[in-house]
């Protein structure tokens, strides 16, 4: 009996320890990942539900857009560049995905399609492909669309990595980190009176600033046809406000405008270049040889000159980024060989002007600006790129910067260039490039002669100010070699300015 009553309460014992055990395991605490994916829920939830994002296959947006150009300022002192409010229209596709946007009262378009490219007008005055890194960014817009975020985040091909409360103002406050389809990872904060997401923070790539710290916030939630959708969004780069939507309408799932979503077909051939362009790894650059050793690089919306002495090549503009300055410096070997690439001369600061000049930096060419640029050139060639390391990151390269306070002569004894300072409303730090010998400047900005345009050439209040600084230099200019558009004759210029 002893032994009997020993194995009954032995096996009693183990029974209790094992059901205590089991009690605690069911009763723990959950890990941060169901905790996060439980908010995340609750966020869908409070959208419409999971389903009924799912199942939105398009969104017509109408209101007002404020876009501030990050860069762009007229000093280098000021991060952006101010722009006025207007009305906006945005039409997302997401089944292809493709995209339609109308901007202003003339409601200037931008087309983006997955499938076959997209094209903008540029100020309702030319036609221009949408570049490979246009399109990229298209398509990160697409997948982050408040309506479809939770969608892909809570979806099989993202990671949920963190999740932590807190409180703001009283009120419980939730964040969730999680790693995004595309590789990207987001710090989500929901709550503070509300289970929607409030706001977005996340690290990525940003011509020509590298790893950069963006933050998107989502407010005045509004309920529509069993869902709730933010009507402002707010998106802050450097911690400046550089773009802000405020929609007064938003419809899901209407008959689309598809005369809207074409892609004309023009002289230029505007839908078998946006086709090319889909997807390239580089952009095409033409060379047109101006004079002997000197070439224009005419890219799709933005140029370059280079120029040829007896021992090196300078090259005037750094525009746009490193795919076009890659092909920039093929051509360059192509058409006057393999010399070293000793100076990048930038006519000013502005960041579609500065946004290949890391990939010369990276060839080991001094870039040459002036001096009340340095500070900023510094920065861009400085900033850390890890997300997508460039040649100048991979290089290991120290960048060298030359400045020019009022004007400066490169020459060899047979080749001269000469660089003015031209102080202007447009940029303060501001240099003209040109060639004596050839009667050439370089210029970016100062007029527009696009590409394909037709009619006179569009004069900027700034543009007196260049030709005046050229006059009275006593420089004698037969050609204008552009930044942006087409070759013209300085008479061109001076004709349009009397009129």
């Amino acid at each position: 009996m002893r032994t009997r009553g020993f194995k009954f309460h032995h096996t009693f014992g183990v029974l209790f320890v094992s059901f205590i055990l089991s009690f605690q395991l069911n009763c723990s605490s959950p890990t941060p990942q169901e905790q996060g994916r439980q908010v995340l829920e609750d966020a869908a939830e409070a959208m419409g539900g999971l389903e009924t994002l799912r199942g939105i296959e398009n969104i017509t947006r109408r209101g007002n857009r404020q876009s501030n150009s990050l860069g762009q300022a007229r000093v280098t002192a000021e991060r952006l560049l101010i722009g006025s409010p207007g009305a906006y229209t945005q039409i997302i596709d997401f089944t292809v995905p493709r995209e339609v946007n109308l901007s202003g009262e003339r409601e200037i378009i931008t087309v983006a399609n997955a499938a076959r490219g997209g094209y903008r007008d540029v100020q309702g005055r030319a036609l221009r492909p949408l570049e490979p890194g246009q399109m990229e960014g298209y398509q990160k817009e697409w997948d982050r669309d408040i309506v479809k975020f939770l969608v892909h985040a809570l979806g099989s091909e993202s990671s949920i990595e963190g999740y932590e409360s807190t409180e703001v103002d009283g009120q419980p406050v939730h964040i969730t980190q999680v790693r995004y389809i595309d590789g990207t990872l987001y710090k989500i904060t929901m709550g503070h009176g509300s289970d929607v997401i409030s706001k977005l923070e996340f690290t990525e790539e940003r011509n020509p600033y590298g790893d950069l710290d963006k933050e998107r916030s989502f407010s005045n939630y509004l309920e529509m046809g069993g869902l709730t959708l933010p009507f402002t969004e707010t998106t802050r780069e450097m911690g400046e406000v550089t773009r802000m939507l405020e929609w007064t309408e938003i419809t899901i799932n209407q008959d689309l405008p598809e005369e809207r979503f074409e892609i004309p077909e023009t002289e230029l051939s505007i839908r078998e270049r946006a086709q090319a362009l889909l997807g390239a790894d580089t952009l095409p650059v033409e060379p047109t040889e101006l004079a002997p050793g000197v070439y224009l690089g005419e890219s799709v919306s933005m140029n370059n000159m280079w120029v040829e002495f007896d021992e090196f090549i300078l090259v005037a503009e750094g525009p746009n980024n490193e795919r076009q300055s890659l092909e920039v410096i093929r051509q360059i070997r192509e058409t006057v060989g393999d010399k070293p690439i000793r100076y990048l001369v930038t006519t000013h600061h502005h960041a579609d002007h500065t946004g290949g000049i890391r990939t010369y930096a990276g060839e080991g060419a001094i870039v040459v600006t002036h001096a009340n640029n340095e500070e900023i050139i510094r920065e861009i060639l400085t900033r850390p790129h890890t997300l997508k390391p460039d040649l100048l990151a991979e290089s290991g390269l120290e960048p060298q910067i030359e400045t020019v306070d009022e004007r400066q002569t490169i020459s060899d004894g047979t080749r001269t260039v000469e660089l003015l300072h031209v102080p202007n409303a447009h940029a303060d730090g501001y240099l003209a490039i040109y060639l004596p010998r050839e009667g050439l400047i370089f210029q970016s900005d100062m007029l527009s002669i696009l590409q394909g345009e037709t009619g006179d050439p569009v004069l900027r209040p700034y543009t007196r100010e260049f030709y005046d600084a050229v006059v009275k230099e006593g420089w004698r200019v037969n050609q204008i070699v552009p930044g942006h558009g087409r070759i013209a004759p300085w008479k061109e210029l001076a004709d349009a300015l009397k009129e």
